[in-house]
């Protein structure tokens, strides 16, 4: 299939207008590909990863995250991105970025996760003004208020990971905003929202302090949260074979997870590769 009628199928499904502003999504890299057979998604780009994608023969990977954030100054074997981009220029694989594009989605990050708890998801937490179900976090609710060691317990156990929670004096929790990856920026709209609880990552000490006594805040992680992705933006790609020009889509099997834990980290990445199989 050429990589651009792919890109078109795959902004169809994914609407780049979605981004959050200032985000990289995207084609990031082209490498010379101009036809793709084989796509590899991935939550994050490693070298481990482009290993994974040189042997597996992929000519494209989709990843969540954006390689290429900030503007490269130079492309040198120094730091990790330029050793990643050299990579894949030699290899032949273009890189393709879907981050908060998918994190919008419906069926996105936040959405996914909420599932997995066995919340049902009522909204996003902020809409998107031009497409209809798609916004940035979700609100879901249980159908009984859930005690907050529970809600807790089934984070730690469906994220593989500790969990950091702040004190909000409450012990049973009902609506609960979730917005996987970095949050904090949202802490007023879950406030807003009027939920019990809000789960999202990288959390500051002083931002558990400016909430204690009105939002239980819970922290299991950035990886913690959107391992998921990889899988579930193989199988929205796989959804979208209606021909049979279409690529073979496959997802890493990689832990591209640069946290370590105490005193566990084998047990905790163990769980975590568990769900890439």
């Amino acid at each position: 299939m050429n990589l651009h009628d792919f890109l078109t199928d795959l902004n169809s499904v994914l609407p780049p207008h979605t981004a959050m502003q200032g985000d990289r999504v995207g084609l990031q890299l082209q490498s010379e590909v101009t036809n793709v057979e084989r796509v590899m998604t991935t939550m994050e780009v490693t070298e481990e990863v482009v290993e994974e994608a040189m042997q597996r023969r992929v000519d494209c990977i989709v990843a969540f995250h954006p390689l290429i954030f900030s503007p490269l100054k130079a492309i040198t074997s120094e730091e990790r991105v330029g050793r990643i981009v050299t990579r894949l220029i030699k290899a032949g694989i273009a890189l393709v970025s879907v981050h908060t594009i998918f994190d919008a989605h419906p069926h996105g990050t936040s959405t996914l996760l909420a599932k997995k708890l066995g919340l049902t998801v009522e909204r996003p937490l902020v809409a998107d003004e031009q497409e209809e179900g798609h916004g940035m976090g979700v609100i879901a609710s249980s159908k009984n208020a859930l005690p907050v060691s529970e809600l807790l317990q089934s984070l730690s156990d469906i994220c593989h990971s500790p969990v950091r929670f702040g004190n909000a004096e409450v012990s049973e929790v009902q609506y609960i905003a979730i917005l996987g990856g970095s949050g904090a920026s949202f802490i007023d709209d879950a406030l807003e929202a009027g939920v019990d609880a809000y789960i999202t990552a990288d959390l500051k000490y002083h931002d558990f302090h400016a909430v204690r006594d009105r939002l239980l805040l819970i922290d299991p992680g950035h990886y913690e949260m959107e391992q998921f992705n990889g899988i579930a933006i193989a199988q929205l790609l796989q959804s979208m074979a209606n021909n049979d020009g279409f690529p073979d889509v496959i997802h890493s099997e990689v832990v591209p997870n640069p946290v370590q834990y105490f005193p566990a980290t084998s047990d905790y990445h163990s769980l975590q590769q568990s769900e890439l199989h």
